[in-house]
């Protein structure tokens, strides 16, 4: 209860970086971009989801809220708030470190 800002910026460090790996990166034997390469239909909302930052760290902090409300004690009356707080650090976190 105490360390809850602590969790929460290391949970949205942690959703800033699998959304940037799923959506700009390469990774480890290709797979993120095979993942991305899967999906090349550019009228497809998958295509284009798999390849935004933002959209993939909002599918990321989905199941990270849902762990941390069911394990780590935050309220659950406030998945939503939890949910789109993270979310949007992580997004605010990729618009910081964003090259210019």
């Amino acid at each position: 209860m105490y360390y809850d800002w602590l969790t929460f910026s290391i949970a949205s460090l942690a959703i800033y970086r699998a959304a940037r790996m799923v959506a700009e990166e390469d990774g480890p034997a290709f797979v993120f971009k095979r993942l991305r390469d899967r999906f090349t239909d550019q009228h497809s909302s998958i295509a284009l989801g798999l390849r935004c930052v933002y959209c993939v760290s909002f599918w990321v902090a989905l199941p990270a809220a849902v762990l941390l409300v069911a394990f780590g004690g935050w309220a659950a009356w406030l998945f939503p708030i939890w949910w789109l707080g993270l979310a949007g650090a992580a997004t605010k976190i990729y618009e910081w470190w964003k090259p210019r």
